[in-house]
Formats: structure tokens, sequence, C-alpha cells
């Protein structure tokens, strides 16, 4: 098709060029011989005597512009008849993939090591840029060989994840790695982008050419400390850098509870599991594990459930959905009895086991009213609360309106205060 509209736009343009110098060698042979030796004084000619010449002057310049157009349509879907050929500058340069010089394509751009450095703070988790946006990461999660930086509190979230499956970090407890666009094995980069109108992120995934420099370090069963510097090829000198310290669960912690209100599915666990201690008390054993927990901040009402497997202290096993719901404040499980443990409670009501475990998991040797606090100074408790909350600590202090606990870590003592009022239940723990 190329060859056929370049011959027919050939054609015309000669046609049309005979006639131009008919016309000019009719007006005088100076303009004759200009046309014919100088084409760009046809511009001249035509202008000249527009008004005579002008449907001629019009076809002439599109029939030029049409020989170009179809002139490198030509060239491009034939690329190889112009090896050796005088016009191969010419192929070179409307079809550059095919010349015989290499083609030079411009290389990736990082972030300077100044610029970052000017930027990162001394400590933190870490700090970023995405396409020319500045972001600080206030979470950090290591679950399932996937390291993820979370922003917390923004309408628009920006996520960055590392795929590390292809690493024996849970086996070796730690893992260094020093990339740069020329290494092999890259993990996989995600980074998702979380916007309120949408209930899908957009994601970007980088296989290759970024430099990245990481150090994870194990410290205990569920944290881990380490440091990152990451060089996007984004276009836009992105970069990830600073220390962090990851959590295997994606929950935040606060005065050694968990902040109720973070989405997440660990935190919709660890509700459903509190629920279930709370509720069926001594009659449960152990919580064996949960599947298909999900959670939807999209809708008007945010909604979430999971499916809990449980042991009762008689052996049974049994297979249970907890649905939750977000009000206000936090995510609350839905104050809907269980029907699948009806049958079971009655059943360890009337007909205890003949054995139980002394000390059962999650069960409680004795359990106090609020009115009994005064008589637990010293003592290691638990204090539940009438929203279902749990605080762990010795008893410091009792007055009239409060209860005073303390939990002493490695490094010093957290102090919390409880109002009396607010205590349903008081389990001792030695």
């Amino acid at each position: 098709m190329e060859t056929v509209l370049l011959g027919v736009s050939l054609l015309v343009f000669g046609a049309l060029t005979i006639n131009c110098l008919r016309l000019a060698f009719g007006e005088s042979l100076s303009w004759g011989l200009a046309c014919t030796l100088f084409p760009a004084s046809w511009i001249p000619f035509y202008g000249a005597r527009w008004h005579a010449t002008q449907v001629q002057g019009v076809l002439h310049g599109v029939s030029l512009i049409a020989v170009l157009l179809f002139g490198a349509l030509f060239i491009r879907s034939n690329p190889f008849l112009f090896d050796g050929h005088p016009l191969s500058a010419v192929r070179d340069y409307v079809a550059p993939a095919y010349a015989q010089s290499p083609l030079l394509l411009s290389s990736e751009t990082y972030a300077s090591d100044y610029d970052i450095k000017r930027r990162v703070r001394a400590t933190g988790i870490g700090y970023g840029r995405y396409l020319g946006a500045d972001y600080r990461f206030e979470q950090v999660v290591f679950a399932d060989g996937m390291l993820r930086f979370k922003q917390l509190g923004k309408d628009e979230i920006l996520e960055i994840a590392i795929e590390l499956q292809d690493f024996d970090v849970a086996g070796s407890g730690n893992l260094v790695l020093d990339l740069t666009p020329d290494s092999d094995n890259f993990p996989l980069v995600h980074v998702l982008q979380y916007r309120p109108q949408s209930a899908l992120p957009s994601v970007q995934s980088f296989e290759r050419d970024y430099w990245m420099e990481l150090y994870l370090d194990r410290v205990s069963d569920n944290r881990y400390q380490g440091e990152i510097l990451l060089k996007l090829p984004d276009g836009r000198n992105g970069f990830l850098a600073g220390n962090f310290t990851a959590s295997t669960k994606d929950v935040i912690w606060e005065f050694d509870d968990v902040v109720r209100s973070y989405d997440s599915n660990d935190t919709i666990e660890y509700i459903a599991r509190q629920y279930l201690i709370n509720n069926l008390g001594t009659s449960l054993d152990k919580v064996i594990g949960f599947d298909d927990t999900f959670y939807q901040t999209s809708l008007e009402t945010f909604t979430g459930h999971t499916d809990v497997q449980l042991v009762m202290v008689d052996g049974s096993v049994h297979d249970i959905r907890i649905q939750l719901y977000k009000n206000e404040k936090e995510w609350v499980v839905e104050r809907s009895p269980v029907r699948e443990l009806i049958g079971a409670l009655q059943t360890i009501q009337k007909a205890p086991p003949a054995s139980i475990k002394q000390e059962p998991m999650l069960a409680v040797l004795e359990t106090f009213g609020e009115k009994d606090l005064d008589e637990l100074i010293g003592r290691n408790v638990e204090l539940i609360t009438h929203d279902g909350k749990v605080r762990e600590g010795l008893v410091d202090s009792v007055d009239r309106y409060n209860v005073s606990l303390v939990r002493y870590l490695d490094a010093g003592e957290v102090a919390m205060m409880v109002r009396r009022r607010e205590v349903k239940a008081v389990r001792l723990k030695d």
C-alpha cells in the first residue's frame, strides 16, 4: 500500500511540476530558468501571481507534502532496501531502529545520595518520594515473605511492597541485599496507590533496573529491624530510605493493646480472638487459626468477617464465621450469638468433661468483680472492660474512681490508668 501511495503522489507531483515550469517559461525566460534550477523559487513565483496560479500552487504544495509523507512510510516499511544506498542516511533518520549504528537510548536517572541524605532524617521508619511527591511511612510489616511500607491516616495512601519469598529470611533470621541495575535475581517491587474514590489500588511494578540496599534482622519472634535504600527508575528520581522496625502482624499497638480503629486483616482477627476469649471463657481451649479474613471500607458501612476454627475444652472442633462492622471509633463484633457454639456450650454446661487441664490455654484460675480490686493490690491481673478490651499488669494503686496498673518491660515500665466503672471483670494471673 505504501508503494502504491508513493507512486501516485510522485506522478501527481511530477505533473504539477511540469505545469509549473510551463507557466514560468511562459511568463519569462528568467522565471523559467530560476524555477528549473532552484525549486525554492517556486514560492516567489506563485506569490507574485497568486490570483492566477493559486489552485496550481495549493495542489503543488499538497502533492509535495504527500510525497514526503508516503516516502517516509515506504522507507519505514522497507528499511533493508537502503543498506549501502545513498539514501541510507535518510533511512537512519526516518527509521533509527534499523540504522547501521546502534540506537542510543537515554539512560535511567536516579536520586542522588546527597539528595536522599538531605531529605531523610537520621532516625525514623522510612522517607520516600514517588512521582515527585514526598511520603512518610509510619507502618512496616514483614509477613508471608512480603515487606510492606505503609502510610497511616491519609486519604490517598501509598504503599511500597517488596517480595522476598525467594529468600529464606524465616530460616536464617536475616537478609542482606546489595543490588544494582546490572545485578540478577531482582525481587519484585510494587508501588500501590489507594484513592478514596476507587475500591482497588493502582499498581506499578518494577522487575529490574533499580538500586537497592536492604538489611533485615530478626530481633524477636514477631519483630524485625532493618535499613533500606531503594532508588526507583520511575523517571522522577523516586526513592525509599531510612531505618525501620517491622512487625509480623499488621496491627498498631498502643498502651499494650491493639488499636481497633486501624484497618487490616490482622486487626480483624485480633478482635475476633478477644471476642471469643471474653465470651466463651473457660469453655474455650484454644483458637486454631483464621481463614478468609476480609474487610471493606469503600461502602457507606464498613464491614468485615473472618472464619475461625477453635477447640472447646471437651475436645470438639468448630468452624464459625464472625461478622464485624466499624462504628465511629473502631471495629466491633456484631453482638449476635454464634449458632454453631450454642449446642456445644449447653453440652459442656450440662455434662462437663471428666478431666480438664488445670490451666488450659486462654483459661483463668480466678475471676473477681470490680469491688474486689482493693484486695488485689500488688497482684498480676487482667482487667476486662465492658467494651471487651483487656488491660494486663500489676495493680499498683486503687482509689474510688481509678485503678493504676504497671507493666514491666525490658527497658522500663509502662503505667496505665483504668476507670473503675469501666471494669467488668478481673482475672487473677498469678
